[in-house]
């Protein structure tokens, strides 16, 4: 069994691994504005969807009920997506992941080890999943629920800007495994015969 295969079930580096790069969400500012520039364009793109296309979004509730139950599902959102990172990085790793506030973000890490395949499935599975729930409820949900439903499926898609570009094709398919840390850090590792990683 090669070591790439092995990777997923070890908190431990192999030998020939080296660290390679390691993208700090908050202070790597490159990073950081492309993931805001995405998170923009995905709410942009949210917003003109509903003014384009004949949505029925409106709703009997008044303001001072829409907002607060908007704020609060938001909030449940977000837990609920780093907890589903967590449970894909335990599923994936048989390691526990660990959770943090660091405002005002929620963060999930883990000090396992992924390949690039199981690291894209981690990065990207609240998107893929949550966006499937959200799609259903905004079919299903009586109506004064619609906007909230809209605008929580907008941040979902919105709020996974860091996954996409984690998971883009730049990145080379064997040769470099991961480590999502806490307080949003990734670190990917690399050997010296590994093709070049970009991140």
């Amino acid at each position: 069994m090669s070591i790439q295969r092995k990777l997923p079930d070890t908190t431990e580096l192999p030998r020939p691994y080296r660290e390679h790069r390691t993208v700090d969400f908050k202070h790597d500012k490159k990073f950081s504005v492309a993931v805001q520039a995405i998170f923009v364009l995905m709410a942009l793109v949210a917003l003109g969807v509903a003014l384009l296309f004949p949505l029925s979004l409106g709703t009997d509730w008044r303001l001072t009920i829409s907002i607060p139950v908007t704020l609060f599902a938001c909030l449940l959102y977000m837990a609920a997506h780093e907890a589903t990172h967590g449970l894909f990085l335990q599923l994936m790793t048989k390691v526990r992941p660990s959770y943090a506030v660091r405002f005002p973000f929620l963060t999930t890490g883990s000090h396992a080890y992924l390949t690039r395949r199981s690291a894209v499935v981690v990065a990207l599975a609240p998107s893929v999943i949550w966006g499937i729930v959200l799609i259903a409820a905004l079919l299903t949900l009586p109506q004064d629920y619609l906007l909230t439903a809209y605008i929580l499926l907008a941040l979902n898609f919105a709020g996974s800007a860091g996954g996409y570009l984690i998971s883009r094709r730049g990145l080379p398919k064997v040769g470099v495994v991961w480590r999502f840390e806490p307080c949003r850090r990734v670190k990917t590792f690399s050997t010296p015969s590994s093709p070049r990683a970009i991140l």
